[in-house]
């Protein structure tokens, strides 16, 4: 399957004439909650004598062993999962939310913790998209409410459960390889969509029929019975949940999320996962334009564009202002090779139907797995890797890596026998755009599971969402595996 964030992520849709970056929203950062870490220091400043992006994840780290050494004395519980908030992408406007399940909205704030029993409303022309800590993500298009039943990682890191349920509208869940055990759900209205890694597509319609199509992977739907679709299948769904017509999936001039799929695995091979970002757009009429940002870490910059069959084309204006410009097919591919930076696409409808046609556009770069940082007063990268913990944590008796690779978020681990006291943490980094996320999923002393008791403290303290402000607007988190061993690598823009 295809590793995309929303988020991200990652993986926006624009309307045309004019698509936002994706992810994350170009929105202005908004001020977060109060948080228990020093402010990050301006451009051109450093943090505590180094680099501000690994000094701020080091700070983080040892606000939460601070915070949660003084409470394991206390309450002693074992937990096999913990509840994990996951971000609210805004992408477009109208995005309301519902935070009590009161059923009273009001507008989404970019970044914002959604946990269980919050919903999320777009309406026309709005999008937005909900994205897990683990790189799972659901997008919604215009006109779809939907509510978090339930959201749980694992003590590694990984998604334990998720469970979305979709009252009306459309959506597309990208979900990351989910553990034995673990599951995925999007719920429908008398049918359900259960997955372990996959990418799939869910329709509720006015009238409370449904619509499932799978684009990766397989996924078990159940309503009066249950069945299995694979790649390329789609079903429908009546309002009472009576399965029928499982059949390969049919063309839906207007329906965005096949294109994006397409689009993914066109800039998918040789390039870096994490750098991949997928944006959706709504009808594009002849004559119009619509433009999408990229900010890329620089090498060669994969670039596609998918639309039904009409004619289209792309021109992408790259950080030195040179035009590259593209035409033919269905699918439009070609590369670029430059610096770190903005990278402009606009697209162009030349011959569309009346009525206009959604397109799809996907980025991707070959960068490498460095610990190398840029800031070029634009483009921003800050990385944190398992060596340059290691150097200076090792002689202290403290382990702190970068625990394994993921598109989509990045998972460090902690370890401690200072005192005779055996300490470990797992914190998972991902992006809440446009801030930095995190979560914690496990904290273990002398053997015994502590998780719940001090991620609720620490929410009680620091706020209700675990996010760290930064001086520069988070477009994607991830981990790769670099010479030295594993790297975190945070990418964003001014």
């Amino acid at each position: 399957m295809t590793d995309q964030t929303p988020p991200a992520p990652a993986d926006q849709q624009v309307p045309a004439p004019v698509a936002p970056p994706d992810p994350p929203p170009t929105a202005t950062p908004v001020p977060p909650p109060a948080a228990a870490v020093p402010p990050p220091a301006k451009a051109g400043r450093s943090c505590f004598g180094c680099g501000c992006g690994g000094c701020l994840i080091a700070v983080v780290l040892v606000v939460l062993l601070i915070l949660g050494g003084g409470y394991y004395l206390f309450i002693v519980q074992a937990q096999a999962s913990v509840p994990s908030p996951a971000a609210l992408v805004v992408i477009t406007t109208p995005v309301d939310v519902d935070t009590n399940n009161s059923g009273g909205f009001h507008p989404a704030r970019p970044g914002q913790e959604l946990t269980a029993g919050n919903s999320a409303r777009t309406g026309d022309g709005g999008h937005a998209a909900i994205q897990f800590p683990d790189g799972s993500y659901v997008r919604l298009a215009p006109n779809t409410v939907v509510t978090v039943a339930e959201a749980q990682l694992s003590p590694d890191g990984s998604l334990r459960s998720a469970n979305i349920v979709q009252k009306i509208g459309r959506t597309f869940a990208n979900v990351q390889h989910l553990a034995s055990g673990a599951t995925f759900q999007v719920g429908g209205h008398s049918v359900s969509a259960q997955v372990r890694g996959t990418e799939f597509e869910v329709l509720v319609r006015a009238n409370n029929t449904n619509l499932i199509k799978v684009f990766d992977g397989t996924v078990k739907v159940s309503g009066k019975t249950t069945l299995t679709l694979t790649a390329g299948q789609q079903v429908d769904a009546d309002a009472n949940g009576t399965l029928a017509n499982q059949r390969a999936i049919q063309p839906e001039p207007q329906d965005p999320y096949a294109l994006a799929a397409q689009c993914a695995r066109a800039v998918a091979v040789g390039t870096s996962p994490g750098t991949t970002q997928t944006t959706t757009g709504d009808n594009l009429a002849t004559g119009q334009t619509a433009t999408v940002d990229y900010h890329s870490p620089g090498g060669t910059v994969k670039v596609a564009l998918c639309y039904p069959g009409s004619l289209m084309t792309i021109t992408l204006v790259d950080p030195n202002g040179v035009q590259h410009t593209s035409r033919g097919g269905t699918t439009v591919q070609f590369n670029v090779n430059g610096p770190p930076g903005l990278y402009k696409a606009i697209v162009r409808g030349v011959d569309i139907p009346a009525g206009g046609e959604p397109y799809s556009l996907a980025f991707a770069t070959n960068s490498a797995c460095s610990g190398e940082p840029i800031d070029d007063g634009g483009f921003v990268r800050q990385t944190l890797s398992t060596d340059q913990l290691s150097q200076s944590l090792q002689t202290a008796g403290v382990t702190l890596q970068v625990q394994g690779t993921s598109p989509n978020s990045a998972r460090l681990f902690y370890y401690s026998d200072l005192g005779g006291v055996p300490i470990s943490w797992t914190v998972v980094f991902y992006s809440a755009s446009p801030n930095l996320g995190l979560v914690l999923t496990q904290v273990t002393v002398r053997g015994i599971n502590l998780t719940t008791q001090v991620a609720s403290r620490l929410s009680s303290v620091i706020g209700q969402s675990l996010s760290v402000p930064t001086d520069f607007t988070v477009d994607r988190v991830y981990s790769c595996k670099g010479t030295g061993g594993g790297v975190m690598v945070i990418e964003g823009h001014r």
